[in-house]
């Protein structure tokens, strides 16, 4: 008779090796590429965010706005390594995300039960 084993999410210590709320919530960085009304004053874009940076979201994101980019995973997420490639440039909602807070219990809770 097989037995069945109930397994917890643990509040999580770290985001090392996690990554899960940059897959599956679109690209927050969108929020960076560049508008021609805002030319002068960038209302989101931090203050000297890199010129190579700009010009990948540009270049990746063509003037989609937030919601109609892909939301399979952040631009900047590193699958392989599991983690933001440009961690000091990541977005408010980024920096928002609380480390065990329920949007972040949810999705540790999502993924166990996918691979069970």
């Amino acid at each position: 008779m097989p037995t069945t084993i109930q397994l917890d999410v643990l509040q999580p210590v770290s985001c090392d090796g996690c990554g899960l709320c940059c897959e599956g919530n679109g690209s927050p960085v969108v929020l960076y590429a560049s508008r021609p009304e805002w030319q002068s004053q960038h209302p989101f874009r931090p203050t000297g965010l890199p010129a190579e940076l700009i010009r990948e979201i540009d270049e990746h994101f063509g003037g989609l706005s937030r919601g109609q980019e892909s939301s399979e995973r952040c631009l900047w997420f590193d699958a392989a390594a599991r983690l933001c490639r440009h961690y000091e440039w990541r977005p408010q909602v980024c920096r928002d995300y609380e480390l065990g807070g329920v949007a972040c219990l949810a999705a540790r809770r999502a993924c166990l039960a996918i691979q069970t």
